[in-house]
């Protein structure tokens, strides 16, 4: 006994996640919104944790070096 799965109506597009008709007469245009919205949800989670990476990198030598540079060439 052998279950095919069916064949979806629609698919995300890989640009900017919107549902597309795979049969579909014209071709799909990404809408530029749509495709920043897109991109940030994809990295959400790097997003969220950049604040600590930052914080672990300037606990690190060259952390500090670069923290003391731009300390030192801040203008006063």
């Amino acid at each position: 006994m052998s279950l095919a799965f069916p064949t979806p109506d629609h698919m995300p597009c890989p640009q900017c996640g919107a549902s597309v008709a795979v049969a579909a007469a014209e071709p799909h245009v990404c809408d530029e919104e749509r495709v920043l919205d897109y991109r940030l949800f994809e990295l959400g989670a790097e997003i969220a944790s950049f604040a600590d990476d930052f914080a672990a990198w300037l606990a690190t030598p060259q952390g500090r070096f670069a923290r003391f540079l731009a300390e030192r060439d801040r203008p006063s």
